[in-house]
């Protein structure tokens, strides 16, 4: 490549990662989701600590920020670790992969690298610069934990014989999102006292995301393909009791906690309305199974919204805020 062309490459090379980021982390959708995430834990650890009205400050936006900044460096990730994988799918035929960047050239690897390298630098630097003790543990530590996981799914067996449940066990590592949000209140308002809610609160998340990343992966045997889903690994049959399963523990672990916070009634009666939903949604599909049944991603999400966005909003009704 001539020295000309090389400087054009660069000059253009902004302009295609925004396109793969609205492409494949489009910001109206994912920093809402992004930020979202953070308060939901950040928020009912100030409710935990009896603070009234609830704090929003300086750490929380960093909190908040850093955490949409973390998900779109495992979107990278992703992309970057799967790439050949993407392409082999593509080739093969699966729709869902055929408009990928990475896959059409919208983006390249070294393009993609670059992007990584400066989102990183921006996680990494809010952090270490603004963050105390524990907001820098806990984002140089969540990180590498969380950047291990693409390269090692920790259950090898389960990654050479069942692709999906390896890809399930790895959502284990969004405990380390709500670990970083303990993190960030630590260091706004010290270290909180001793309660057994904090434990259910910190693992609520996994549940959450188990609930759509099983949601999402189900098909009928005719419209399976070469890519990996929870149908083909346990048959549909089986595979539509996954998000059932994960929506009951996310319950379990979620209405106790917002009880114990004193959200009363609303909160708890919505996010059982939700949940009565997506199990009925999969019950449905088991009992009459169709191609419109199999797309259970929507009532996931649905679920995800009033589960872990309506948290927050609850407590903001309930206490008020304070920016300071």
């Amino acid at each position: 490549m001539s020295r000309t062309a090389r400087f054009r490459s660069l000059g253009r090379a902004p302009a295609r990662a925004a396109r793969y980021i609205q492409a494949m982390f489009p910001p109206a959708v994912l920093v809402p989701v992004g930020i979202v995430q953070f308060l939901s834990v950040y928020l009912v650890l100030e409710a935990l600590a009896g603070m009234s009205p609830l704090r929003l400050g300086g750490r929380a936006v960093i909190g908040a920020g850093s955490t949409v900044l973390w998900t779109l460096l495992i979107r990278i990730d992703d992309d970057l670790t799967d790439a050949d994988h993407d392409a082999r799918m593509a080739a093969a035929g699966d729709a869902r992969y055929r408009s990928r960047p990475t896959v059409t050239g919208a983006i390249t690897r070294p393009e993609l690298r670059a992007l990584q390298t400066a989102t990183l630098a921006l996680f990494l630097g809010a952090n270490l610069v603004f963050g105390g003790w524990a907001m820098r543990v806990a984002a140089v530590g969540g990180y590498v934990v969380t950047w291990m996981g693409f390269r090692w799914f920790f259950i090898d067996r389960l990654r050479q014989s069942a692709p999906p449940m390896a890809f399930l066990a790895r959502k284990i590592l969004t405990v380390f999102f709500s670990l970083y949000a303990l993190a960030v209140f630590v260091d706004a308002f010290g270290p909180i006292g001793v309660t057994c809610w904090i434990i259910p609160l910190l693992l609520a998340p996994c549940a959450g995301v188990a609930v759509w990343e099983t949601a999402r992966k189900i098909r009928l045997p005719e419209d399976e393909t070469a890519y990996q889903t929870y149908s083909k690994a346990l048959g549909w049959r089986m595979a539509a009791l996954l998000p059932v399963a994960f929506v009951i523990l996310s319950v379990f672990l979620l209405l106790p906690v917002s009880v114990a916070i004193g959200l009363g009634r609303g909160y708890g009666v919505a996010l059982l309305i939700a949940a009565a939903v997506m199990v009925a949604a999969c019950l449905r599909f088991r009992v009459r199974p169709s191609r419109g049944g199999a797309r259970l991603g929507g009532y996931a999400q649905l679920y995800g919204v009033v589960a872990h966005g309506g948290l927050p909003i609850a407590l903001l009704a309930h206490h008020g805020v304070l920016l300071a």
